[in-house]
């Protein structure tokens, strides 16, 4: 009958995790996730390249989530005091989620800790407000309507990060855009 039991509640356990997929999302995107200055998710993760003066941002690759047991010592053995078992261990089947990353995600470069000055981000909050993202008093901080009207620009250009990168503010006119000069013909 144990044995039972223990299917009984995978079963459920399963029902629930189910049930859990069909919760409702979120009406927007969470950013504090995305806050981070470099999102590196492993220790062993490196930029693609060193190169002095860059900095680099890191979205992690996508995530899976699966339901894993683990058999656990419920009640361990009874031991009496010449050696021999009195009653053997109760071991019971524990389920829970467990999360993995699938992939190494993607670099990009960003705009460095030393360039996001109070004059910078208030001029940053001056170009989102101009279309229409950022909703709040230019401040100079780099706070969570800053951190969210970065994402909502970024996000339709493919980059889901509320860093704001290096071809977001040349887009917006914040840092400057090497131009290429035209050589006339010797």
């Amino acid at each position: 009958m144990p044995r039972m039991t223990s299917q009984s509640s995978l079963a459920a356990a399963l029902s629930l995790a189910v049930l859990a997929g069909c919760a409702p999302m979120p009406i927007g995107p969470d950013v504090t996730k995305l806050i981070s200055p470099t999102h590196i998710t492993a220790t062993d993760m490196k930029p693609p390249a060193d190169m002095p003066g860059v900095c680099w941002g890191h979205i992690p690759g996508p995530q899976i989530t699966e339901i894993v047991s683990d058999i656990v010592v419920a009640t361990p053995a009874q031991i009496g005091p010449n050696g021999e078992e009195i009653s053997p261990a109760i071991y019971r089947e524990v389920t829970r989620p467990q999360t993995f990353n699938e992939g190494d995600g993607r670099w990009f470069t960003r705009t460095c800790d030393a360039d996001m000055t109070p004059e910078f981000v208030m001029t940053l909050q001056r170009a989102l407000s101009v279309r229409g993202l950022y909703r709040g008093d230019v401040t100079g901080v780099m706070d969570q309507r800053t951190l969210r009207a970065v994402h909502e620009y970024q996000t339709p250009q493919g980059l889901d990060s509320a860093i704001l990168s290096q071809s977001a503010a040349r887009q917006l006119g914040l840092i400057a855009v090497e131009l290429e000069t035209e050589t006339p013909d010797a």
